[in-house]
Order: C-alpha cells, then sequence, then structure tokens
C-alpha cells in the first residue's frame, strides 16, 4: 500500500501534469487566434491585389488606346504637313506666274 507521501507526491506530480496540459492548451487557442488573424488579413490582401490586377488591366487598356491615338496623331500630323507642303508648292507656283507676268508686261509681251 502506499504511503500518504508517495499518494501526495503523485497528487503533485498530477497537477503540476494538469498545469502544463493547460499551458498547453493555452497555446494551442493563441496559436489558433493568431491563424484565424492571419487568414483575415490574407483575404484582405488577395481582395486588394486582385483590385491593383484589375486596375493594372485597365491601365495597360488605356495605355494601348493611348498609342493608337499617338499612332493615328503622327499619321495625321504627316498627312497635315504633306499638304501644306504642297500648298506652299501651289502658292510658290502662283507667285511665280504673276512674277511672270508682271515682268512680261515690264518688258512689253
Amino acid at each position: 500500500m502506499a504511503t500518504l507521501e508517495d499518494l501526495e507526491a503523485r497528487v503533485a506530480a498530477l497537477e503540476a501534469s494538469h498545469a502544463d496540459y493547460r499551458a498547453v492548451l493555452a497555446a494551442v487557442n493563441a496559436l489558433g487566434a493568431n491563424q484565424r488573424d492571419h487568414t483575415l488579413d490574407l483575404a484582405a490582401v488577395k481582395t486588394d491585389v486582385a483590385a491593383v490586377k484589375t486596375d493594372v488591366a485597365a491601365v495597360k487598356t488605356d495605355v494601348a488606346v493611348l498609342k493608337t491615338n499617338v499612332v493615328a496623331l503622327k499619321t495625321e500630323l504627316a498627312d497635315f504637313r504633306t499638304e501644306t507642303r504642297a500648298s506652299f508648292r501651289s502658292v510658290d507656283e502662283h507667285l511665280a506666274e504673276i512674277r511672270d507676268l508682271i515682268i512680261g508686261r515690264r518688258n512689253g509681251l
């Protein structure tokens, strides 16, 4: 039969073991709460990343449209330059004809 001291020692050991179990349980609960917080934070980050991806796609579309508009503007500018040069050549030709007429009248032609 066990002595009172042995029984007290066993009870003390069980109480210590029970206290360790509670400490481990508290740590596991804290870890679970921490994990839930990280899960919520990760979900928020995923939402933010999805929004950024949408914004980047919109910017890419805007840039593509802008590039197309710049190309069209360059084409229009080149056409305008060609038309302007042709108009100046025409004016130069008309002025040359007028000059020839004026010089011809002065020379009695």
